[in-house]
């Protein structure tokens, strides 16, 4: 039994057909979703590449494997050789485990040999996007794994990860966007979600109302009107529209090489993205759908059917359903679950609840912030100026998120509930959220509510400034 894992960085499941986007026209990862086992509601473990690839790679959360943001020095070597990795796990069964594509993993692909990133530099297909090196690096990342899967041997098993970067180019986008090159018409573009607007900014956590103040990408939108978010949307698709042409060739090249057939295929992407729902992009630390929800299936020709999933899966759970189906020993470590099940007779998943978890993208700007959501409730909760500020919505009432619960006097007993089954996983897996506090200086958060009205500094971009500085 082979595997193929695609990963896509940046991707959330609510830009695509299969998942309900009236817009997207990708055909390739569509496919694989409506023709595999797939999954209504797949969870990252954290709204952030390096944390989020980490607990993928080890089936353990943030605070486990100690990686916590995107900073390339956590203050340790590579995550610990006392987690088991599925690298670990394959090569000592004998597969040939390689890696082609974006790593972020801080060594959680421990087992796997990496192929060297390039970039092949293309020219621009249209004057309002520009590419960047996500796209450049995806060329040479679909080529190596071609090479990979038409001379690989025939009678030893491999696990091929193909990590590629889109449709993260949508970061650098935002940082360039001129509206003087924006001549797409409207009758073009995607429309803007219903949950555009927040109808209840003003009972947000201060964290979320200040989004601006942390994350460089949403500080550059302040000038954004209606169209301006349209034009990101467009852009946006176009970038999944690259991705997904490179996965149908990956397909196609796996089904010239003989091994389609043999072979377990698993879709799925790091983390989501904005996608202007709440006026948010790209992502960071809140815990919204669109950022947080990405697509998950698992295709094999023969050995599986086609069906959709109900319920709560997180990504830490993808680990140790590889191992299980491929019949080999699941880690007693990992702390996701083998969804195994749902491949037979089961079409809801067997997980009970899903955490998610949030520190700081590099540094100058922490507040800790957790998620507890099962199939009733999401709850969330910061640590932020020696206080805990709440949302809590209602999955069943409140599918876009738009009425924070956790204000209103009636659904106190609820939020009582939902702390307490966020403490009972707190001392579940040692996880020390209830000592953590944050940390930014004051000179953030002092303008008018609204990211429209953002001023001052960002505390990303500030990162940088002095990062550049002591160089």
């Amino acid at each position: 039994m082979n595997v193929l894992m695609i990963i896509c960085d940046q991707l959330s499941s609510k830009a695509l057909r299969s998942y309900g986007n009236t817009y997207d026209q990708t055909r390739y990862m569509n496919e694989l979703i409506e023709n595999g086992i797939s999954y209504e509601h797949a969870y990252t473990s954290c709204p952030l590449c390096q944390p989020a690839r980490a607990s993928l790679w080890t089936s353990q959360y943030p605070h486990q494997t100690k990686v916590l943001s995107n900073l390339p020095d956590q203050g340790f070597d590579a995550v610990s050789k006392d987690l088991t990795t599925i690298g670990d796990v394959f090569s000592q069964a004998g597969y040939d485990c390689v890696h082609f594509g974006k790593r972020h993993d801080y060594g959680a692909l421990r087992g796997f040999h990496c192929y060297e990133e390039k970039q092949v530099h293309i020219s621009n297909e249209r004057d309002d996007i520009d590419f960047d090196y996500e796209t450049y690096f995806d060329i040479n990342t679909l080529k190596q794994a071609r090479d990979y899967l038409r001379t690989s041997e025939k009678d030893k098993p491999f696990f091929a990860v193909v990590d590629f970067q889109n449709p993260h180019n949508i970061c650098s986008y935002i940082g360039n966007y001129r509206k003087e090159d924006q001549v797409q018409p409207l009758e073009d573009l995607p429309k803007l979600p219903s949950n555009f607007e927040t109808e209840d900014l003003e009972n947000r956590p201060e964290f979320i109302k200040y989004m601006c103040c942390a994350h460089r990408r949403q500080s550059q939108t302040r000038s954004w009107d209606d169209k301006d978010y349209r034009c990101y949307l467009n852009a946006y698709h176009y970038f999944i529209d690259k991705v997904d042409t490179q996965v149908g060739k990956l397909l196609q090249e796996l089904k010239a090489s003989g091994k389609m057939d043999d072979t377990l295929i698993v879709l799925t992407a790091d983390h989501g993205e904005g996608m202007a729902a709440h006026r948010l992009v790209t992502k960071y630390g809140c815990f919204y759908n669109e950022s947080n929800e990405v697509p998950l299936a698992f295709y094999h020709k023969k050995l599986l059917g086609k069906k959709r999933i109900t319920g709560n899966v997180s990504l830490m759970d993808i680990v140790p359903t590889i191992t299980d189906f491929c019949g080999l020993e699941v880690s007693k470590n990992w702390e996701g679950i083998s969804l195994i099940s749902t491949f037979k007779e089961e079409t809801t998943s067997p997980r009970n609840y899903v955490i998610g978890q949030w520190y700081d993208e590099f540094l100058g700007y922490v507040v800790p912030g957790r998620m507890y959501l099962d199939d009733a409730y999401k709850y969330t909760v910061y640590h932020d100026q020696e206080r805990l500020e709440e949302e809590l919505y209602s999955r069943r009432e409140d599918a876009f998120e738009q009425r924070n619960l956790a204000v209103q006097p009636e659904y106190e007993t609820i939020l009582k509930q939902y702390r307490k089954k966020l403490g009972s996983y707190l001392k579940k897996t040692k996880d020390p959220f209830d000592t953590l506090r944050s940390s930014y200086d004051p000179k953030y958060r002092q303008h008018k509510l609204g990211y429209a009205y953002h001023q001052g500094v960002n505390a990303t971009l500030e990162y940088e400034r002095l990062k550049k500085s002591r160089s």
